[in-house]
């Protein structure tokens, strides 16, 4: 009873003392956007068929994505995060800043949800 406490109390410290910093949060994740306003989003392409790049972007007139990791195995992805549990390739998983919002394997998908979000 006396850690559980003890526990909560340091939990509550330690959230109202960081209200006080001025630096940005840290994402919970390296694959999770580091601004609210903006996703972040994984593109696992084993075939090399997508440049989702600054140019995909502004063709389908993409503008609430900040970054955008490419890779080119599903097998590593799901080895190293296991949490996204990709099946195939292509895949896209769009993230906030604290969870997966979108996984598909499907462009159109993607650009219909980035549209609407």
């Amino acid at each position: 009873m006396k850690k559980t406490c003890l526990l909560i109390i340091l939990c509550i410290i330690t959230v109202g003392c960081s209200s006080f910093s001025d630096t940005k949060p840290v994402p919970l994740h390296p694959l999770f956007s580091n601004d609210e306003s903006k996703y972040s989003l994984l593109v696992v392409d084993e075939d090399g068929e997508y440049d989702i790049g600054n140019e995909w972007r502004e063709k389908n007139k993409i503008y609430n994505v900040k970054t955008v990791h490419g890779r080119s195995s599903v097998k590593e992805i799901n080895n190293q995060y296991k949490f996204i549990e990709i099946e195939k390739s292509p895949a896209f998983v769009v993230f906030n800043t604290k969870d997966i919002v979108l996984k598909t394997y499907s462009e159109k998908e993607l650009i219909d949800f980035l549209h609407k979000n």
